[in-house]
């Protein structure tokens, strides 16, 4: 039994090495070939996406929208003249460029009562050699049939048509202001220029009014816009840049008078608050001239202004030309430069406003704003401006 189980054991074993032996010792007929291209990995997405509440942004507050201050003027209507912050009847008188007129205004026999002055949109007065005043009128929205007696022309005559984008009419000037300033200025250049030292007269100009040589000189403000539409320079211009209100937005200072003088003479602004020869609005500034009332030969009409503005400028003569020779006395031309700004003094309503004029470049409006820098509305109607060099005197009463 004992050989039987060795012999077994013996068989077994040796079995268990041959197919050892033959496993290490046979290859296959064929290598196994791996797949060439790996096989992508499936994508599971998940059958159920939570829901997800988007977050409502909240609704921004905006300010809420100024009401418009019903006492400014809208100056962008097609019937409101921008000059006076007034309708005008016919809106097609808009449709041309403003006509400055220069007048005479001294002391001498004949010279007052002057005709048209009281039609005209602004008027500036100014210092002429000697002290005598001098005015420079822009009429826009209406047509008196005459304007004078019209004098020569000042350098400052090459400053108001370029604020006005108007046209400029005048009995003539002295060489210097035609050499240097006018003859060479866009002004003359585009037409906008009538003198009959460059032979416009008749039907433009004419003698008359009853008045003495030189102050006779009369200008037909219809004739010159004819003439200028001929031109091809009476086309309307951008006049934007003033502000008016019917009434004032702060109050200002309580003032019934206000006086400066020219030279010797004295002009004098006495607020009427029942007047109605200035705007639509009551109120008006009326003119004394050396004590008394100052008048429109045209209509009989006390000279009046629903604003008077005193404008504070650099006077500089020019010393390249005499303007007048008076003998021990020579009057040489006057710079007045209305540019860049100056301290201004506004009175409308019975009361003074004060702040700066402003006018930065040529073909700006003249504009008016306060110590902040906000614009001052002036009243709608007709505006004069004083315009006087640093320092002049300025008397007003409550």
């Amino acid at each position: 039994m004992r050989a039987l189980s060795c012999r077994t054991s013996l068989t077994m074993s040796l079995i268990l090495v041959a197919a050892i032996l033959t496993a290490c010792g046979n290859n296959p007929a064929s290598p196994t070939v791996l797949p060439a291209t790996p096989t992508a990995r499936p994508i599971v997405r998940p059958t159920d996406r939570p829901t997800v509440t988007p977050i409502a942004s909240p609704t921004p507050t905006l300010p809420p929208t100024p009401t418009p201050d019903t006492r400014v003027v809208n100056l962008s209507a097609p019937d409101v003249n921008p000059l006076t912050g007034e309708k005008v009847a016919d809106p097609t008188v808009l449709n041309r460029r403003p006509l400055a007129i220069k007048i005479g205004d001294s002391w001498e026999y004949g010279v007052r009562p002057q005709a048209g002055a009281s039609y005209a949109d602004w008027v500036f007065e100014h210092e002429s050699e000697g002290g005598i005043p001098r005015w420079t009128a822009i009429f826009y929205g209406s047509t008196p049939d005459r304007v004078g007696g019209t004098r020569s022309c000042r350098i400052i005559d090459n400053e108001i048509p370029a604020i006005f984008k108007s046209l400029l009419a005048c009995s003539g000037m002295s060489g210097g202001t035609r050499e240097f300033y006018l003859k060479p200025s866009d002004i003359n250049q585009e037409k906008r220029f009538f003198t009959p030292d460059f032979g416009d007269y008749t039907p433009m100009f004419y003698r008359g009014n009853n008045a003495p040589i030189p102050h006779n000189l009369m200008v037909v403000p219809a004739e010159i816009w004819q003439e200028a539409d001929k031109r091809g320079s009476n086309t309307r211009p951008n006049l934007s840049g003033l502000t008016f209100s019917t009434e004032p937005l702060a109050p200002g200072r309580p003032t019934s008078e206000l006086e400066l003088k020219y030279g010797s003479e004295t002009e004098l602004w006495k607020y009427d608050p029942e007047a109605i020869t200035c705007s639509s609005i009551k109120g008006c500034w009326l003119r004394w001239s050396a004590g008394t009332p100052h008048t429109d030969v045209l209509n009989g009409q006390q000279l009046s202004a629903a604003n008077v503005i005193v404008a504070y400028a650099n006077h500089v003569e020019d010393k390249r030309y005499l303007e007048e020779d008076y003998g021990a006395f020579k009057a040489f031309g006057l710079q007045i430069q209305l540019w860049n700004e100056g301290p201004v003094r506004i009175f409308r309503d019975g009361q003074e406003f004060g702040g700066k004029w402003v006018r930065v470049n040529r073909g700006d409006m003249l504009t008016f704003v306060d110590p902040n820098g906000n614009p001052i509305p002036l009243k709608p109607g007709k505006t004069w401006v004083e315009v006087v060099n640093l320092g002049t005197p300025l008397e007003t009463t409550k």
